[in-house]
């Protein structure tokens, strides 16, 4: 019996209890990666299941035994049986026919050749239950497969509550064997978010968490967490008493991997370049041709492999929501990009990877900004992951004009889904990649690059990469009329950062500049090429209007701002439609409507919170907490200023910032709000803000006027 207890398998365990015992399943095979506690798990449910059997259960351990003829004698030893060899399978059976017994056979997945024999000994012996762990499923009639799960891990961001946090089973099993490995370990708060964070980064793989808190004893955790891009190297030491393939993460992904057909391996070591999960096409176009020697390349070699990795546990299959998805654990995943450094193929495997998502990518840029945006968003979201990898891998190695463009063709899906922080990382690389490539290439990334370092905070350095990029534009003969209306949306950021810095008459002047020659492109223009003249244009009306605003013309602003929302309303177009909204709600505020300010609020705050705009809903709420105030509403007032921090102090800034004036909400505004409701009823709305979340913000926004 194990030395250690069974910590958070209890469900599974009553699982495979109920599968034996309630509906009657005479073979039941624990699958998973190894490592996740199929033979912990194995040994539980027997422990749980053996007073059922008169005869008892029956352990057989197989890890040693590496040929399928080799089982029979295994399990004759397991059961205590002398037989002659000749003989062997008829005296299990005859052994076997009349007793009610419980078999338990670990590691099983280096002989499923043998599979037959364990069908053939539950046909003779009606009452013989088999448990059986594999990494693979042996397909046998009357199967019943339970795939063992990791342990739970703490979401990312979870607070660092030690008593919240030891609710999750992975934690609470890194806390026992840490205190096992440094006897007076404790999970604190100062401890107890590095241990959250290496039960995540190890995935509530079992043996990982044990191999990790045995490091107890020499790192502190959150030392271990800074370490653990090192993983295989740092998770090693496992206890004596397992076997040399259990006693290090790297030696029991590679008893699986060994195991595996050359084909196999390497479609597996491909699938490392995926981040996050992959579609079947998607492997398709990553791991052609590595079904193995004389097989063709095409869907049929890479969808059966695949198939088998996912019986092998290595892969996991997705399914619900659409076309089925597969994902890699992060630790199985590291293992196969291991394999493929070593393997070679590592630049050709990102290469097609990368090409695969430009390609899936590109009909993006024309239906993110139209009717089908929230479809494009909702699918991008599902890549994300990957496309970052693409976006990452591009930028580093190249063509650099493929990273600036999936940049583009992509950009209202990292703006509108609030990960503007994370495309601003490539600002440096579209710069100083960008230098020899054509005038109009150039351009574009130092504009690229320019507009999301100025939405991730730093409009000085972006205003200084767009003024880099005016003249270019000018040269690019290639693409006159996108060339044009590049140059115009530059000239109206930099308008905008001029009416943040008061400059009206600068900003006028560059808007200005930039609507003449939107006004000069051809009447003619189609499709793709006119759609982003009309939003361009939407844009720069817009923020002629704050201008007027900011010199005291509000009917000008009104004006304006209805002129650049209906363009942005005809193209449907969530991206002009938040600021052009929020822009006409200031002018209708600055007019004294204060019901027609709300109404383009509300307006806005819905689109935001459909399109999944966290950030941007938590903007309009902190104007429509304006209107409450002014509107003699002040619990309303502070219930929405306190839900729209809450969420951003949660999210982050987004992108709207960087281009819509801010409602000051200062310790002042705060405080007058206080004096007109009193201390009591203050406190309460600010607590009811706080824990509303996004959604029920949101609903109480759009539910009262």
């Amino acid at each position: 019996m194990p030395a250690t207890p069974l910590l958070g398998r209890e469900r599974e365990a009553a699982t495979i209890e109920d599968l034996v015992t309630g509906e009657g399943a005479r073979l039941v095979t624990l699958t998973g990666p190894g490592g996740v506690g199929k033979t912990r798990l194995m040994i539980e449910a027997a422990r749980r299941l053996g007073p059922g059997f008169a005869d008892g259960v029956r352990f057989v351990e197989l890890a040693a035994v590496s040929a399928a003829d080799l089982v029979a004698p295994a399990i004759a030893a397991g059961l205590g049986l002398s037989t002659s060899a000749g003989q062997l399978t008829a005296d299990l059976q005859a052994y076997l026919r009349s007793r009610r017994l419980l078999l338990a056979v670990d590691n099983f997945e280096q002989v499923v050749g043998a599979a037959p024999l364990l069908a053939g000994l539950l046909a003779a012996a009606p009452g013989l239950v088999m448990l059986v762990t594999s990494r693979a499923v042996l397909r046998l009639s009357g199967e019943h497969e339970f795939a063992v799960p990791p342990l739970p891990v703490p979401p990312a961001g979870a607070a660092a509550d030690p008593e919240e946090l030891r609710r999750y089973a992975s934690v609470s099993l890194f806390t026992e064997r840490a205190r096992a490995a440094a006897p007076g370990f404790e999970l604190t708060g100062g401890n107890a978010g590095a241990v959250a964070e290496i039960c995540r980064r190890l995935d509530g793989l079992p043996l990982a968490i044990e191999l990790a808190a045995a490091r107890v004893r020499l790192l502190p955790p959150q030392a271990l967490a800074a370490r653990l891009d090192e993983r295989f190297g740092l998770l090693t030491g496992g206890a004596r008493d397992l076997p040399a393939r259990q006693q290090t993460l790297r030696n029991t992904l590679g008893w699986s991997f060994g195991l595996l057909p050359a084909g196999e391996r390497a479609l597996f070591a491909r699938l490392g370049v995926f981040a996050g999960s992959f579609s079947l096409a998607a492997a398709e176009a990553v791991g052609a041709g590595s079904a193995g020697e004389g097989q063709a390349e095409g869907a049929g070699p890479v969808m059966d492999t695949l198939g088998a990795l996912v019986d092998s546990s290595l892969v996991r299959a997705q399914t619900g929501g659409g076309e089925p998805r597969f994902a890699l654990l992060e630790t199985i995943r590291e293992y196969a990009l291991d394999r493929l450094r070593e393997g070679g193929g590592w630049g050709p495997a990102h290469d097609r990877h990368a090409a695969y998502f430009l390609v899936l990518a590109e009909p993006a840029d024309a239906d993110l900004a139209g009717p089908g945006q929230l479809a494009w968003l909702d699918r991008l979201e599902a890549e994300h992951d990957n496309l970052w990898a693409a976006l990452s891998w591009l930028a580093g190695h190249g063509p650099l004009e493929q990273a600036v463009h999936l940049s583009m063709v992509t950009g209202r899906f990292w703006w509108l889904r609030g990960h503007t922080a994370e495309l601003a990382r490539l600002g440096d690389a579209f710069v100083a990649g960008s230098q020899d490539l054509p005038p109009g290439q150039h351009a574009l990334a130092l504009s690229q690059a320019g507009f999301i370092i100025i939405a991730n905070g730093d409009p000085a350095r972006g205003q200084q990469l767009l003024e880099q990029a005016l003249p270019l534009y000018q040269q690019d003969y290639e693409r006159p009329a996108l060339s044009v209306t590049l140059n115009a949306l530059a000239l109206a950021v930099l308008g905008h950062l001029a009416t943040l810095r008061l400059d009206y008459a600068g900003a006028g002047r560059l808007l200005d500049e930039g609507r003449a020659l939107l006004r000069e492109l051809p009447d003619d223009l189609t499709g793709y090429d006119r759609l982003q003249q009309q939003l361009t244009l939407a844009f720069v009306d817009s923020v002629l209007g704050r201008v007027r605003l900011g010199q005291g013309d509000n009917d000008a602003a009104a004006r304006l701002s209805t002129d650049g929302l209906a363009v942005a309303r005809r193209a449907r177009d969530w991206f002009p439609l938040l600021p052009a909204l929020y822009d006409l709600a200031l002018a209708r505020q600055a007019q004294g409507d204060l019901a027609g300010a709300a109404g383009h609020l509300q307006e806005g705050l819905a689109l935001a919170a459909q399109a999944g705009d966290e950030t941007s809903a938590a903007y309009y709420l902190e104007v429509l907490a304006a209107i409450a105030g002014q509107q003699d509403n002040p619990q309303r007032a502070v219930r929405l200023f306190a839900a729209a921090r809450s969420i951003l102090d949660a999210r982050g800034s987004g992108w709207l910032h960087a281009f819509v004036p801010r409602v000051p909400h200062d310790d002042a505004v705060l405080a007058g709000l206080r004096s007109r409701i009193g201390d009591t009823a203050f406190e309460q709305a600010q607590a009811w803000g706080r824990s509303a979340g996004s959604t029920r913000a949101v609903e109480y926004a759009l539910a009262q006027g």
